[in-house]
C-alpha cells in the first residue's frame, strides 16, 4: 500500500470544531465521516507523488518554507496520529496564500525543477526515481497528481475553504 498524502476541503467552521476538539480528527478523515457541521467533503488523494511534489515545490524533502511546504511540513498539527504522524490544518487565509503561490506555478513551470538524480539522492518517496522513463513515466506521474492537486487548493481556497493534510 505505501504511504498516501490525503487532502481534505472543509469549511472553516469545522476546522474550529475541530481545533475545540482534536480528537474528533481521525472520525472526520475516515470512511463514512460525521455528517452535521462536518459535511458533504471534497478530498483528494495523491497517491505516493506527494513526497516528488513537496520536494519540487520546496527543495527540501521534508522542510521548506511556507506555503509552499503544506505537504509534508506546512500548517498545524492537529489530533493524533493518523498513520505517520498527526493531520495538518491549513485556515482559510493560509490556503489563500497557498493558493496564490500555487497559481504562480503551473505544471509546466514545476516540472522544470524534475531530476531524477536530485530526487533519488533526496531518498524522495518512493523510490521509483532512477526508472528508466520508457518503462516507467514517473516525470507523468507527478505532473498528473499536482495539476489536480493544485487545481483543489486553488478551488478551496475560490470557496474560502480550510485544508486537513494528512499521509497515511
Amino acid at each position: 500500500m505505501g504511504m498516501i498524502a490525503n487532502f481534505r476541503r472543509l469549511p472553516e467552521v469545522d476546522l474550529l470544531c475541530l481545533r475545540e476538539d482534536p480528537e474528533r480528527v481521525s472520525d472526520y478523515l475516515g470512511e463514512g465521516s460525521p455528517t452535521g457541521e462536518f459535511g458533504p467533503f471534497a478530498d483528494l488523494d495523491v497517491d505516493k507523488a506527494w513526497h516528488a511534489i513537496h520536494f519540487l515545490l520546496t527543495g527540501s524533502a521534508w522542510e521548506g518554507e511556507s506555503p509552499l511546504n503544506f505537504i509534508a511540513a506546512g500548517g498545524a498539527e492537529i489530533g493524533d496520529d493518523v498513520g505517520y504522524g498527526p493531520a495538518r490544518c491549513l485556515d482559510s487565509s493560509e490556503v489563500a496564500s497557498l493558493a496564490a503561490a500555487l497559481q504562480e506555478l503551473p505544471t509546466n513551470v514545476l516540472l522544470k525543477r524534475f531530476n531524477p538524480e536530485a530526487l533519488s539522492a533526496a531518498d524522495i518517496y518512493p523510490d521509483i526515481w532512477d526508472r528508466p522513463p520508457e518503462e516507467d513515466d514517473s516525470q507523468g506521474y507527478v505532473a498528473e497528481y499536482y495539476e489536480v492537486l493544485r487545481s483543489f487548493i486553488l478551488d478551496a481556497a475560490s470557496e474560502h475553504q480550510a485544508l486537513l493534510v494528512s499521509i497515511s
